[in-house]
């Protein structure tokens, strides 16, 4: 049984629970963000000009150099000299160029079999596939017993054995890391919804895609296959795909079958750039707040602009009122006790990109950052609140920091009382949000972490995201919210505190 040192929990609760008073000073510098400055920036970063701001295109740099002249106007300054980017470079790469053929037969990407991960270090893999019936080892029943895999492509089928005594049913996943444990060169199963997805989801299967440089490695392709592929291979074992699906998998013969995949495909060199907007602190100086949103999106596709006014021109256009907001406190004499980052981030919508690089390469240091404040789509209403304008949903405060999540709580009610909705901070939400924005890869490294967020709308991902959709007046209020939490962050006496780690008993 777990629990916690009662002296370490008490003063643990006893954090940021006292009613917080009323700053008048705070609520000066919140007021000045508005509607007007809000809509003045998103018509801008969102209009068509921006070319729907992908990471690595024209678009995004060209909001890259808005925000950094906004600053510039703000009067920030440069940090470290470092013309307000940290710059990550990317490969991006095409989703044609990788043929399979198997038993001199050859198959079709994203028609016959789709390969995993989707980019891949182009090379020549010439073996045997061999097939390992379930593809399954636990206690005395290996499927591996007497098979050499070393440097072949396996081939496993779905399900676990009906006679072997196994304490579980083994996933496709596992099997394939157990195959990757045992040397094979490439791991193949057959998929009997793939066909089905490949046809509804075409599009999505033929974009480009883009990996930071720094992770470009080889990897073990994971081959998932369409019926035609998976039939010449059970052949070769002697065995019959619908007698198969109906009896289950019996005996079998040891095929092995040559195969070869060829990976020859288009790969370009491109780079995408955080903007970093530092505002350094007084007497707490050395300690940091982080706030960030990604202000990239899908770009342009089949002669449509991507436009993403709420995804994220919303939580960009808000960062930069909360700049601006912060700096007009600097120049009163008036500004944070602890340093504050503001940081738009690119690469979001190719895999936290952005934020991922600068967790691994931080400009400040991470052990002294003390939170992380990310804002994503602020300025819509999804189903669950469609006649409800004040509300936003929170993720991620008490999974690290109760003591966050306190303070959030207190400055909502001291301020702005919008109804803070914690739906997908269910830590068994099946969206998992919380692993999908920037926040992620602070909160991985045990930084304190709120995620501002509106929920998915009909125009999500889609041409039809504009700005004549949003709400402003919403949008200001949730970016008041995060400007006044990151007042109280940065001014309090106290730092945020990680949650205890649990001792046993």
């Amino acid at each position: 049984m777990k629990k916690y040192k009662t002296l370490l929990f008490c003063l643990f609760c006893g954090f940021n629970i006292s009613a917080q008073k009323f700053d008048s000073t705070a609520w000066k510098y919140a007021n000045t963000i508005s509607v007007e400055e809000l809509s003045k920036h998103l018509h801008i970063i969102a209009s068509d000009e921006y070319e729907g701001r992908e990471t690595g295109k024209a678009g995004q740099k060209k909001a890259m150099e808005y925000l950094i002249k906004e600053f510039k106007t703000y009067g920030i300054e440069d940090v470290k000299r470092l013309n307000y980017i940290q710059t990550f470079p990317l490969i991006e790469q095409e989703s044609k160029g990788i043929i399979l053929t198997i038993d001199q037969k050859n198959y079709e990407l994203n028609k016959d079999f789709i390969v995993s991960p989707a980019m891949q270090v182009n090379r020549i893999i010439e073996s045997k596939v061999v097939f390992v019936g379930h593809g399954i080892e636990e206690g005395n029943y290996s499927s591996y017993k007497d098979i050499d895999v070393k440097n072949k492509f396996v081939f496993f089928w779905k399900g676990t054995p009906k006679k072997a005594k196994l304490s579980k049913e083994w996933t496709s996943k596992e099997k394939v890391e157990l195959a990757k444990e045992k040397g094979a060169i490439g791991v193949m199963y057959y998929n009997d919804r793939l066909k089905a997805g490949l046809d509804m989801y075409k599009h999505f299967y033929e974009r480009k895609a883009v990996k930071l440089k720094d992770d470009f490695t080889i990897e073990t392709p994971i081959i998932a296959l369409t019926e035609e592929p998976a039939k010449a291979i059970l052949k070769e074992a002697g065995l019959d795909m619908e007698k198969l699906n109906e009896k289950g998998l019996k005996k079998y013969k040891n095929a092995k079958l040559p195969a070869t995949l060829i990976i020859e495909k288009p790969t370009t060199e491109l780079s995408g750039e955080n903007v970093l907007a530092y505002i350094p602190g007084s007497d707490k100086k050395e300690e940091l707040l982080v706030i960030t949103a990604h202000y990239d999106h899908i770009g342009i596709e089949d002669s449509l602009v991507f436009n993403g006014a709420d995804d994220d021109g919303t939580g960009t256009v808000a960062l930069l009122e909360i700049a601006q907001a912060f700096q007009e406190a600097v120049k009163d004499g008036a500004g944070p006790r602890r340093s504050i980052l503001i940081m738009p981030v690119s690469g979001e919508e190719k895999g936290l990109l952005g934020s991922k690089y600068y967790s691994n390469h931080p400009t400040f240091p991470l052990e002294k950052t003390i939170a992380n404040l990310n804002v994503d789509m602020i300025g819509r209403y999804d189903e669950a609140h469609a006649n409800d304008s004040n509300y936003i949903y929170l993720i991620g405060a008490d999974r690290l920091s109760q003591d966050l999540h306190n303070l959030s709580e207190q400055v909502n009610r001291t301020y702005m009382n919008i109804r803070l909705d914690y739906t997908f901070n269910d830590e068994h939400d099946p969206n998992r949000f919380y692993y999908r924005s920037d926040h992620y890869n602070f909160a991985k490294n045990n930084i304190p972490v709120i995620f501002y967020f509106s929920g998915v709308h009909e125009d999500y991902h889609k041409a039809t995201d504009t700005v004549e959709k949003i709400d402003f007046e919403k949008t200001k209020r949730v970016a008041q919210l995060i400007f006044l939490t990151a007042w109280e962050i940065s001014n309090q006496e106290a730092t945020i505190q990680l949650n205890p780690i649990p001792v046993e008993d």
